[in-house]
């Protein structure tokens, strides 16, 4: 957990339930609450026309979601979306404000999560020029990274994320990890991946 559950909830937090596909913020809505996932998965996306979205991270159980725009005069320039139902702890900018100053140390938390996002982004970035097997290969070393250590690592994202936090085309995801499959890269069992 990012910030502890408990010391949210002292500052007057309440946890709200998510159903899957159910908006916890939109692009454009005013920022007026800090969210952090109890459980779940949420997706922070950009929407565009014709119902096609891009995805800018996948958020689990203990991230924060859109925390840094508390910090801007700013609606919200993305979306976060409930990937399956999920529980997630609300506090709103006034209890989180006096949260900070009561709690300083926080504050460098969140800059060093902030960061790592922004680490994130730019390695993603940084893949564009890459062939579509070293940006998948990228991104679940990134993913693994951010895991306990182990012989083999579960993919937890559908070959439709991969593509989106690539930038590859669906067709594209499926082709190379069945390429990387017959290296003997990765292995794929009932459609599950494992690096």
């Amino acid at each position: 957990m990012l910030i502890k559950e408990e010391l949210l909830m002292n500052c007057g937090a309440k946890i709200v339930n998510f159903t899957k596909g159910k908006y916890v913020f939109k692009e454009n809505d005013d920022v007026i609450s800090y969210f952090q996932i109890s459980t779940g998965t949420v997706k922070i996306v950009s929407e565009k026309k014709a119902g096609r979205e891009f995805i800018h991270n996948i958020s689990i159980q203990g991230d924060c979601l859109g925390a840094l725009f508390l910090f801007l005069k700013h609606p919200y320039s993305v979306s976060a979306i409930a990937m399956e139902n999920s529980r997630i702890i609300k506090l709103e900018k006034l209890g989180f404000d006096l949260m900070l100053k009561d709690n300083p140390k926080i504050l460098l938390d969140l800059y060093k999560y902030t960061a790592e996002n922004m680490h994130y982004t730019y390695l993603m970035k940084g893949f564009a020029s890459e062939s579509p097997s070293e940006k998948i290969m990228n991104l679940f070393n990134y993913l693994k990274k951010s895991k306990p250590p182990t012989d083999s690592f579960q993919v937890f994202l559908t070959r439709q994320q991969i593509a989106s936090l690539t930038g590859l085309r669906v067709e594209t995801v499926i082709r190379t990890i069945k390429k990387l499959q017959n290296l003997g890269i990765l292995l794929v069992i009932n459609r599950k991946i494992f690096y």
